[in-house]
C-alpha cells in the first residue's frame, strides 16, 4: 500500500519526561556530544540539550533516548 507523501511523518517528533529524559524521533545524526551538551540534527533543525551528566540510553535508525537533568532545549539552524 502507497501512503500519501503528505501523511509521511518526516519532522521531528520530539517527547519530553519531566526534565530527566527525552526522545527524539525522525532524527538525522548527532551532531555534538558532552556530558553538558547534545546537538542532534533533524532534517528541520538542530536541536540543543543542555544539562547535566546528559548520556544516550538508546540509539537505534529512527529514534534516539537521552538521560540526565536537562535544563534547556533548543532549535538552531
Amino acid at each position: 500500500m502507497d501512503i500519501s507523501s503528505e501523511l509521511q511523518v518526516i519532522k521531528p517528533i520530539i517527547t519530553i519526561y519531566s526534565n530527566k529524559f527525552l526522545s527524539i524521533e525522525n532524527y538525522v545524526n548527532i551532531v555534538e556530544f558532552d556530558t553538558n551538551l547534545i546537538r542532534v540534527k533533524t532534517k528541520e533543525k538542530i536541536v540543543k540539550i543542555t544539562g547535566d551528566k546528559l548520556v544516550l540510553k538508546y540509539i537505534n535508525e529512527g529514534e534516539i533516548g537521552i538521560k540526565g537533568i536537562i535544563n534547556s532545549l533548543e532549535f538552531t539552524d
